[in-house]
């Protein structure tokens, strides 16, 4: 779970437990919970327990969390928000109003590739220029990959929320659709641990998966600045360890210079859905850790933390000029 990363001294790791702590649940709660969890009587309030979660997945029982709010929802306790989710993906299997994508489809992209690059609901509807940026990037190192007239979300709103019917027919409709491919780059890091963990063992033909990061290269034209890099919780807790570490080399080849930054969550796990007041209470934290007057630019990787960044630099006025990391390379 990233042991030897650096974390902030002055701060809990998780960080719930940082911003709510009379609403947080141990990892020794949740397993006494799950223990009895057929005997288990919730309350309505319960909510502000159990969804008081990122989804950075630093703890020990991410599993089981989404297992209580499973619980929670069957039980017939209500998920502000989640009706509405619920009839987005019934018309558009997006959990937005929408399914159309707002990025650019460039025409050096093939209309047939064995590659398959999955954007993500996040990437292709709220944050154009971020994935924009990611398919010049891709296309300028020569990778061939197509993209998808329109995308099935991949489940991860459904799966965060304890809502299995939707995240099951998330599963089932994209596994059709990815058998006519032999990889897929994922951009969003919530994707690529779904697709990894649980569609990989549904799926009767040899598959591959891999994260954009390992398509990231040293730019050839030479760079400056200092820059603080918000890494992934979702990769570096989920077994992709020493991701940082490679980010950073690239950085430092192409010419920056990288900051000294702790590595925190950002409050972007889950996007911005359910404890919205944990989630700016977490971003706020990390607006702050980035906040340093000799520092030139905050990136990162990651459409959910991108989303963080973009909003909250600007919402509480740091320093430093938010730019996504393919940007800074391209």
């Amino acid at each position: 779970m990233g042991e030897n990363l650096k974390y902030p001294e002055d701060r809990k790791r998780y960080p719930t437990d940082e911003v709510d702590p009379d609403n947080f649940f141990s990892d020794d709660d949740v397993r006494s919970m799950i223990d009895n969890l057929n005997t288990i009587e919730f309350t309505q309030d319960d909510y502000y327990k159990l969804y008081n979660c990122v989804h950075c997945g630093a703890c020990e029982t991410e599993a089981e969390r989404i297992q209580l709010k499973e619980k929670f929802l069957e039980k017939g306790f209500i998920l502000e928000g989640l009706k509405e989710m619920k009839e987005c993906f019934d018309k558009f299997r997006s959990p937005y109003p929408s399914n159309k994508m707002r990025i650019c489809r460039f025409e050096e992209i093939p209309k047939q590739s064995e590659t398959l690059y999955f954007m993500g609901c996040l990437s292709t509807i709220r944050i154009p220029r971020y994935t924009e940026h990611s398919l010049e990037y891709l296309l300028k190192q020569g990778v061939d990959f197509t993209i998808l007239d329109t995308e099935i979300c991949c489940g991860w709103p459904w799966f965060a929320s304890g809502s299995m019917k939707e995240f099951e027919i998330c599963i089932k409709e994209n596994i059709e659709i990815f058998k006519n491919y032999k990889k897929i780059i994922c951009l969003c890091p919530a994707c690529y641990f779904l697709f990894n963990e649980y569609y990989k063992p549904k799926i009767d033909k040899k598959l591959e998966f891999v994260y954009i990061a390992d398509y990231l290269k040293p730019s050839k034209d030479k760079k400056s600045g200092k820059v603080g890099v918000q890494h992934l919780c979702q990769l570096i807790n989920r077994g992709k360890k020493g991701v940082e570490k490679s980010i950073e080399n690239i950085l430092e080849k192409s010419g920056y210079e990288v900051a000294d930054i702790p590595h925190w969550c950002c409050g972007g796990g889950i996007g911005y859905m359910h404890r919205t007041d944990i989630i700016e209470s977490v971003a706020k934290k990390r607006m702050e850790d980035f906040n340093k007057e000799d520092i030139d630019f905050a990136t990162t990787y990651c459409p959910s933390c991108w989303w963080i960044l973009a909003r909250f630099s600007k919402k509480f006025k740091i320093k430093p000029k938010a730019k996504d990391l393919f940007e800074l390379l391209l």
